[in-house]
């Protein structure tokens, strides 16, 4: 999902959320594209193991998953290790700390991102969000999911549907 320019939720502004689940009760997903301001995986994991205390992990930055349960952390990851670069592997989450302690061991995923939070909507809501121009669907794309220039995310997103960001409307119409 991509935020119009005229949302009118500053949490969201300029977002790029990937969505992991959308059904008959609710959608949820990952805000991909908003880092937490130097915050890094050191600063939030308690009770650190050693494993991950003595390699580059702790760097690692967090990003602002969505306004929903702020203080749970969540790794978005491709589900096996890459093995060929043109090949998309599903992009999965997790809670468990043992991915971190893969990936010190150099046996991790491909591609991690450190997330704080969640972006939830109830039964409907969605929808409704979609049908008053609030987003714009894109097709989920690896490569944008685990960009590391994250401030480039939303405008390469909006421009892989074939429109200039810089023209996006700051309003909507309906057909």
């Amino acid at each position: 999902l991509l935020a119009m320019p005229d949302m009118g939720d500053p949490r969201f502004e300029r977002s790029a959320i990937y969505i992991l689940s959308h059904n008959d009760e609710g959608a949820m997903g990952f805000v991909i594209n908003q880092p937490a301001e130097g915050l890094t995986l050191k600063d939030i994991l308690q009770n650190m193991p050693e494993e991950i205390g003595r390699t580059g992990l702790v760097n690692m930055p967090i990003f602002i998953g969505g306004p929903v349960q702020g203080e749970n952390g969540y790794v978005l990851f491709t589900a096996a290790p890459r093995s060929n670069d043109s090949e998309q592997v599903p992009v999965q989450v997790t809670q468990s700390v043992e991915i971190l302690k893969d990936a010190a061991r150099n046996r991790g995923p491909a591609h991690m991102r450190l997330v704080l939070g969640y972006a939830g909507w109830g039964p409907g809501q969605l929808e409704g969000e979609l049908q008053d121009n609030a987003w714009l669907v894109a097709a989920g794309d690896q490569s944008l999911i685990f960009d590391p220039r994250p401030e480039e995310i939303w405008g390469k997103a909006v421009a892989s549907l074939g429109i200039d960001p810089a023209l996006l409307s700051q309003s909507g119409g309906e057909a």
